[in-house]
């Protein structure tokens, strides 16, 4: 090939670069621009003179060429200057101020929060309300109106379907169904004295987010739903009878109960726990009262330890929990097993299995300080199981998380 035709081609190319590189810049510049149509006048206008000039240059002597571009390099810098000036120190500028991005529209509930707090509910929801018809699923704003029909309007129907209809749209999440449902749950309760409702929310976490934090704090609070007696009680102030399951003081050592009141047999209550844990699988506070009375009364710390372990094991669990069961389990290795080695072992499990300062540093201590509390404590007298035998809390014993019964070790 011809090597002038190399050079032309070369010069195409390059050529197009450039242009393409001006362009891109160019539109860059332009979509940032606070004012796009005098930036495209800069434009139209620094084009017209550098081809004027062109066009000059070929018309007069070369010597004359400088002196011409002494008030056009002045008449550029006055145009272009500021803009120049503005790229260069953008970065700095927008580190501090965020620079030019534009801000992400949202929904803003100040006017409705300052009505609501001011005694202007029905004003607080128009405003709500003016809200969302912008930004319409919007879940601060659903649960802010919901709460202002429950809470200032007594209008609970009308919040709980304000709640209903944010779950039936596309834009739910799993979390925010499960802070919802527990709304739900709580104003049944609150508002209603309706333990019903409250527990048909809470199922439907169970049953719709199974083996999620969600589902395991809804299942807790089904084991213990206070029932409509308990609910009327705490609202008019009138005294309310403990259950058997809320009588655990009656297993510390030295406890006689408040005068007159009998102390719980051990068996009845054993059984008592066991029908609860039949019931409700994963009633955690249960089946911890079930594992002490097991070792407290019965002697019967394997099938304390089965209990404890069950609770450990427990899927989405918090760690303080676990840390919580693991020293009680070691509590009760060193007051009713004086089995040292196997306390420690159970608290180094928290070693390996956690490193936050805050579940370690306290371990260590404990770790250090285990046999001087086997040696403060007392050795228990062996009580067989005699007369309970018959007791399905112990004969059976507990069903464990899933559901099943687990023997005791004989």
């Amino acid at each position: 090939m011809n090597p002038n035709t190399w050079h032309i081609v070369l010069d195409i190319g390059t050529a197009a670069f450039i242009a393409a590189v001006v362009i891109a810049l160019g539109w860059v510049s332009l979509r940032k621009s606070v004012d796009p149509g005098m930036l495209v006048f800069k434009w139209i206008l620094s084009v017209g003179i550098v081809g004027g000039m062109i066009l000059l240059c070929r018309q007069i002597p070369p010597w004359i060429w400088p002196i011409l571009m002494v008030p056009v390099g002045i008449a550029f810098a006055i145009m272009w200057a500021p803009s120049i000036g503005s790229m260069l120190i953008s970065p700095l500028t927008s580190a501090i101020d965020g620079g030019n991005v534009p801000l992400e529209a949202q929904a803003f509930y100040s006017i409705a929060e300052t009505k609501r707090r001011n005694g202007h509910p029905r004003e607080a929801m128009i405003a709500v309300r003016e809200q969302l018809e912008k930004f319409p699923g919007d879940f601060y704003g659903t649960t802010l109106l919901a709460s202002i029909q429950a809470e200032d309007m007594n209008d609970l129907p009308g919040a709980l379907l304000t709640l209903e209809r944010w779950m039936e749209g596309p834009w739910v999440t799993p979390q925010g169904k499960a802070t919802i449902l527990t709304m739900m749950a709580d104003w049944h309760l609150q508002y209603a004295q309706d333990p019903e409702g409250a527990r048909l929310a809470l199922e439907k976490i169970v049953e719709q987010m199974p083996d999620t934090p969600a589902a395991h704090h809804a299942a807790q609070r089904l084991a213990h739903l206070p029932t409509v007696e308990d609910l009327v009680a705490a609202k008019t102030g009138a005294p309310v009878d403990l259950q058997p399951g809320d009588k655990f003081l009656g297993l510390l050592k030295d406890y006689k109960g408040p005068a007159g009141a009998p102390v719980p047999e051990p068996g009845a209550l054993a059984e008592e726990y066991v029908k609860q844990l039949e019931k409700h699988p994963a009633d955690t506070a249960t089946r911890e009262k079930l594992a002490v009375l097991y070792a407290e009364h019965f002697q019967r710390l394997d099938m304390a330890a089965d209990q404890l372990e069950q609770l450990i094991a427990f899927p989405n669990e918090t760690p303080r929990h676990v840390v919580l069961w693991l020293n009680l389990l070691a509590d009760l290795q060193i007051r009713f097993g004086k089995d040292l080695p196997a306390a420690e072992a159970t608290l180094r499990r928290i070693l390996e299995m956690y490193s936050t300062p805050a579940l370690v540093e306290p371990t260590i201590a404990r770790l250090a300080s285990l046999e001087a509390e086997l040696k403060r404590g007392q050795t228990t007298p062996l009580k067989t199981l005699g007369q309970y035998e018959k007791n399905i809390g112990l004969k059976k014993g507990a069903p464990d998380i899933s559901g099943r019964h687990i023997r005791p070790v004989p």
